[in-house]
């Protein structure tokens, strides 16, 4: 299990909806049922999605996607619906289709009518609020929660069904990277950049570790415990939040007010040498506040690790790069891999929230159209899996 964030934690309210859930299909499960609680994918490490999700994928009696423009417009979840269903479609059933239980979590863009929409649709038509707002919103508002609990009751109960009378045998699914999404491509996410400011094998100064790095910055591994490049951790965490990652070495932006939403990840080694110092100092002049650091200590116990740390941090000062508490959180540092994945996903928020409030005015990473409106018209893994659309308003 991932740890909760204490202080951000993006997807709350599908947890919150992912613990209902279980609770009512254990409500309307027979005493004699054998069915578990199910599986959503926001419990999985970082690093480890791919075989995780394939796995629980293998065994789920039901696919509980929740629509969101978010959710449609990435590649994976439109994967994950096709594996699950060639699963059902070698075991046989005639209606494959009927083994997902869609929920429409946010409103969708008027051109996205993805698979078993009208059922997601179906599944609240009589409650005030669902069908133009989406359960996410019904969740929220105090005034719709009898509403929510009416769309969570009906849910289960077809999940119930499905399982108990119906039940399929655990069996393999495809590689999800073989699998063409089964969703339309959706409107393109907004960047979150992730800059890596790190030596490579070539460059690496005396002292450093040559087995921690690549050819290039990016294939930086300082975890023993890591099986991929930090950057790719990085990578997930940001593709949570419903951006598009865009991973680089570090540069010096002419206009800083031009940036994206980013992080930049400090190996504390790379100013060992003149050439690495002279790199990390341009690339945090005039850093905006909306692009944090984190430095990483792979050695922490190590004196020289440690005073080259307290240098990037003359650095960052000096260059006023550490307006908010979480730039001077990520300046402290991290020195796990652990520490690595739940301190990103929280600088992550944090990146975005500082980028709507002092960049763009606005929530940079969907169309304006999947903001939350009481006027207008969700993802999956148990017995019943459920994915994560996020999309979450961030607090200002």
């Amino acid at each position: 299990m991932t740890a909760e964030y204490p202080d951000v934690d993006p997807d709350r309210w599908v947890r919150r909806f992912f613990r209902d859930l279980v609770v009512a299909v254990r409500r309307h499960a027979s005493t004699q049922s054998r069915l578990i609680h199910g599986f959503i994918d926001q419990e999985l490490p970082a690093g480890s999605d791919k075989e995780s999700v394939r796995l629980a994928m293998s065994t789920a009696q039901v696919f509980v996607p929740l629509y969101s423009v978010g959710y449609l417009a990435r590649s994976l979840p439109g994967r994950e619906w096709a594996c699950y269903r060639r699963r059902v479609e070698v075991a046989g059933l005639a209606e494959p289709l009927r083994r997902f239980v869609p929920v429409l979590w946010a409103p969708l863009l008027e051109n996205q009518e993805p698979p078993g929409l009208r059922e997601a649709l179906a599944l609240g038509a009589d409650r005030p609020g669902y069908t133009e707002n989406g359960l996410r919103a019904l969740l929220k508002i105090d005034s719709y929660r009898e509403s929510y609990r009416s769309v969570v009751n009906v849910a289960a109960k077809q999940i119930v069904v499905l399982a108990e009378q119906s039940p399929i045998r655990p069996s393999k699914v495809p590689d999800i990277d073989d699998m063409k999404s089964e969703f339309t491509v959706g409107p393109p996410l907004s960047v979150f950049t992730i800059e890596i400011a790190a030596p490579t094998v070539r460059t690496v100064p005396a002292g450093g570790d040559p087995g921690s790095y690549g050819e290039s910055s990016v294939e930086w591994r300082p975890f023993p415990s890591q099986d991929l490049p930090l950057a790719e951790y990085a990578r997930q965490a940001v593709e949570r939040r419903d951006f598009k990652a865009e991973v680089t070495g570090i540069r010096a932006a002419d206009d800083p007010g031009t940036r994206r939403p980013g992080i930049i990840l400090i190996d504390p080694w790379l100013i060992a040498g003149q050439d690495g110092r002279s790199a990390l100092v341009s690339a945090v002049q005039n850093l905006p506040r909306w692009v944090l650091p984190l430095l990483i200590l792979d050695q922490p116990e190590d004196a020289r690790t440690q005073e080259l740390a307290e240098q990037v941090r003359g650095i960052l000062h000096t260059a006023e790069a550490l307006p908010t508490d979480s730039s001077r959180r990520g300046a402290r540092g991290v020195s796990s891999l652990d520490g690595f994945k739940y301190l990103t996903g929280v600088l992550v928020a944090e990146a975005e929230r500082q980028y709507i409030r002092y960049r763009s005015g606005q929530r940079p990473s969907a169309p304006s159209s999947d903001r939350l409106s009481l006027s207008r018209r969700p993802r999956p893994h148990g017995p019943f899996s459920a994915p994560d659309p996020l999309g979450e308003t961030p607090d200002a």
